[in-house]
């Protein structure tokens, strides 16, 4: 996840930016404190460096009665942004998106670092939640041209103990950067402002976009206030997903159709292939491969026989989803030509299907679940020899009492989804709106005219309940884009229109009501502050500290988080083992390598090596996994007896190791809470 450009000492942007000296920073009275309120067995403590008394008005020190955390009165005063730091703060937002495709959906995290003389040093970005931060990776990569320097980040570190991690503020720490620049805050409730606050504690100036908007005033400031706004914007964009998770509670929903000039997803008997040309196929493939999961229906299931997949070797491969109360589906048996021809298809329209690709695609796509994962979700108690079935063939099957759009959203929340690409019809689509499940359209409209036949041609949205066109849903923050043929129209939902504290937003306040230029996701952030505002200040319930995605809440306790742990290279059997040991990157890396331990057979020793030097835990699980499936002779013979033993172990070695998750665990017990990983 390092970005490698230009070599370590090329000038790129502009001169130095009036920067704190490591001398004023040594000896600034904040850093003093920060030092006094850390616990010692921080690593952050041992960064902060000492030095003489500061001498009052040295340039740069925070005053003495600004509080912890704040921006001090002088660094409010002299903030600047130039067009350099638009370039650099750009540049992380767009680093940030490096793993995008390759590793489920997370937190996206650029940094970009710059020495003492306005040289970027590095350029990295987090691969997958549990990766190295890119803030941890940026200072490994610059060393000690850091030094005095500048780091840009899109967002905000997670730090604190909600979370149970410090390295990246440690890191940054470190390193002595002077200064470091912050598109937005992060969203999550517990972590908000807490890594800005620890970076203002140990002295380092921090610019925090947000804050000081509301500063330019004069006629002068315009171009600054343009560019901050620019930044701010494109670092919100990074991150919508989560900025939705924690504004509505739900996974941010992606409403995706394809239709003709005339408002036509298909002709009246139902056929598809093809509405749009290539160019836009591969950008529907490039969002799902962004995505946890992509959803239907079971009318799409029947009519086209999709495979839903990515057209990628390797790299993230999102769920399947189908929504069906009935179980009206194709058997697992039952040839499936549907009336598309299915969505592999790769050139132009190819017309009715023919016999040739009748023999080669006979069976439903879904049903094989060797690619990726098909969750089948429906009402409890239906058909349940099918639901035998298809569990037999890996289809995982989902009950609800009541199966709806909103029930579905809340239940993928749950399990940690972060964005869903909802690819349904009319049938489907009209009640996701209704339930406030969709967030963002992308609309292709195809020059195309189809008309009817014999009857009404399907379109994108049945029924909403809506009467009057006044009641009409306008979308904000309108997008227009051509794909070959094509014209992409993209847009997101009224507030009004979702769930949770993004559907209290008052309407008003934005733009005048212009759809291309209003700010739709600032005020999804607005909405999202708040939400995590009332969870902090709701607390912990039940008596329980709850955990499951390592980005989240709580998250050091996952097994993916980002802790490097020192454990034997191949596990004996014991705890206090005395095997030759090494690090892993993570408690995942470890545990599933340890499948294979032991096991005499070159395949297994290769294995346990491409574990291990996976670039994130999801791409561990993933190797593990794919190999216990699919060549379960290599899985040492004691694995189901021993694997819990091998969990605790690596547990044992992350929270020896490392100070903040041993802390937020040891938390639990002062709280008198339980510890439940919350994973549905």
């Amino acid at each position: 996840a390092v970005h490698r450009g230009r070599p370590r000492r090329d000038r790129e942007g502009g001169g130095r930016i009036g920067m704190q000296s490591l001398a004023s920073r040594a000896s600034d009275p904040a850093r003093a404190a920060y030092r006094a309120r850390t616990p010692r067995d921080s690593p952050l403590r041992a960064a902060v460096p000492r030095g003489k008394p500061a001498m009052r008005g040295r340039r740069g020190a925070a005053a003495l009665s600004d509080p912890p955390g704040a921006p001090s009165r002088s660094q409010s005063a002299r903030f600047t942004f130039t067009d350099d730091d638009l370039v650099h703060v750009l540049r992380a937002a767009e680093l940030s998106h490096g793993s995008d495709g390759l590793v489920q959906p997370h937190p996206r995290s650029g940094c970009v670092l710059l020495d003492s003389a306005g040289a970027v040093v590095a350029r990295t970005f987090q691969m997958g939640q549990g990766g190295v931060r890119s803030e941890v990776l940026a200072a490994r990569e610059a060393g000690a041209h850091a030094d005095g320097g500048v780091a840009y980040l899109n967002l905000e570190p997670a730090h604190g103990p909600a979370v149970g991690e410090d390295a990246a503020v440690d890191a940054l720490v470190r390193s002595r950067v002077s200064r470091v620049v912050v598109g937005i805050l992060h969203p999550v409730a517990g972590v908000r402002g807490r890594a800005v606050a620890a970076l203002r504690d140990a002295g380092v100036r921090v610019d925090v976009l947000g804050e000081f908007t509301s500063r330019f005033t004069s006629a002068a400031d315009e171009r600054a206030a343009s560019a901050v706004a620019e930044g701010i914007a494109r670092c919100r964009d990074a991150n919508r997903h989560l900025l939705h998770r924690v504004a509505t509670g739900r996974p941010f929903s992606v409403f995706k159709y394809a239709m003709t000039v005339d408002g036509k997803i298909a002709t009246t008997s139902g056929h598809s292939a093809w509405v749009t040309g290539p160019a836009a196929r591969q950008q529907v493939w490039a969002e799902r491969a962004r995505s946890d999961a992509v959803v239907v229906g079971g009318t799409t299931v029947r009519r086209d026989n999709p495979n839903l997949t990515t057209r990628r070797d390797g790299g993230h491969r999102p769920a399947r989803i189908v929504l069906s109360r009935t179980m009206d589906l194709p058997g697992t048996e039952e040839a499936n030509y549907g009336l598309g021809t299915g969505d592999f298809e790769e050139d132009a329209d190819a017309g009715a299907m023919g016999a040739e690709v009748r023999k080669r695609k006979p069976r439903t796509n879904l049903w094989k679940t060797d690619e990726a994962a098909t969750i089948v979700m429906t009402v409890t108690g239906s058909r349940p020899e099918f639901q035998a079935e298809l569990r037999a063939l890996g289809v995982e099957v989902v009950e609800f009492d009541e199966l709806t759009p909103g029930a579905v959203a809340d239940y993928c929340a749950k399990r940690g989804y972060l964005q869903l690409f909802w690819e349904c019809g009319g049938g489907l689509a009209g009640p996701a709106l209704t339930d406030g499940v969709f967030h963002h359209v992308m609309a292709f409209v195809a020059p195309k005219i189809a008309g009817s036949s014999g009857g009404p041609a399907p379109s994108p949205v049945g029924e909403t309940g809506l009467e009057r066109m006044t009641d009409a849903l306008a979308l904000r923050g309108l997008g227009i884009r051509k794909h070959g043929r094509d014209v992409l129209i993209t847009g997101y939902l009224p507030p009004e229109s979702s769930t949770g504290a993004l559907a209290e937003t008052e309407e008003g306040g934005t733009n005048d009501g212009d759809a291309w230029t209003e700010d739709a996701l600032g005020i999804v952030e607005a909405a999202a502050e708040r939400a995590a505002e009332r969870r902090e200040s709701a607390g912990e319930n039940e008596g329980a500290m709850r955990f499951y995605k390592s980005w989240d809440v709580n998250g050091a306790l996952s097994n993916f988080s980002p802790h490097p742990i020192d454990a034997p290279l191949v596990w004996g059997g014991r705890e206090d083992d005395d095997a030759k040991t090494a690090e892993w990157p993570t408690v995942e890396h470890f545990y599933q390598a340890q499948k294979f331990g032991g096991v005499d057979d070159p395949a297994a020793t290769s294995a346990m090596e491409a574990i291990r030097a996976a670039s994130s835990p999801e791409e561990a699980a993933r190797i593990g996994r794919t190999l216990q499936r699919t060549n379960p002779s290599l899985i040492r013979p004691d694995w189901d007896e021993c694997k819990e033993r091998v969990m605790r172990a690596a547990l044992r070695a992350k929270l020896t190791r490392h100070a903040a998750p041993r802390n937020l665990l040891l938390g639990s017990r002062a709280a008198g809470q339980s510890v439940i990983e919350d994973s549905p």
